[in-house]
């Protein structure tokens, strides 16, 4: 699958060099540092591909235990060790695959977008004339992409009994 991906280095410098509006004023650093919040973000609601471990899950899915060692009457199951990323911190090596970068761009855009109304609202002191949306009005459209981001990125395996 890693030849499919893109990590989010390369995409955040993608949108930098091809797809990057005219009136951004930031450097590529601050929107690397953008991409990594947004990806984190979404990480922390589900994991990425590149996260999960290697090697599907072989072993059975549930460790049947004997219901009369515990106080309720039903058998308790425990998920295995491998069936969670190890590691789910989300760097700026990390490789993104196509349908995570759609989930993870329009928050990284609306990132981008108020990091750079938040520059430009600081040199109106300096006398340069405020263009685009206000950090405020951004900053909603944040809250309810980030809504969307949750129940998007959640994913949870499916267990049969």
């Amino acid at each position: 699958m890693a030849e499919f991906s893109k990590t989010l280095k390369v995409l955040a410098l993608l949108f930098c060099e091809k797809e990057r509006p005219v009136g951004i004023v930031l450097e590529e650093e601050t929107v690397l540092a953008q991409a990594l919040a947004a990806a984190r973000y979404c990480g922390g609601y589900g994991a990425f591909d590149a996260l999960l471990p290697a090697a599907p899950i072989t072993d059975s899915i549930f460790d049947v235990r004997d219901p009369w060692e515990s106080s309720s009457s039903h058998p308790r199951f425990s998920p295995p060790a491998d069936l969670y990323p190890t590691s789910d911190f989300v760097d700026i090596d990390t490789p993104l695959t196509q349908s995570e970068w759609a989930i993870v761009r329009p928050l990284f855009i609306l990132y981008v977008e108020r990091e750079n109304a938040v520059y430009l609202e600081a040199s109106r002191s300096l006398g340069v004339d405020v263009y685009g949306r206000s950090a405020s009005e951004i900053a909603q459209d944040i809250v309810q992409k980030e809504m969307d981001v949750q129940r998007l990125m959640f994913c949870m395996p499916i267990m049969t009994i």
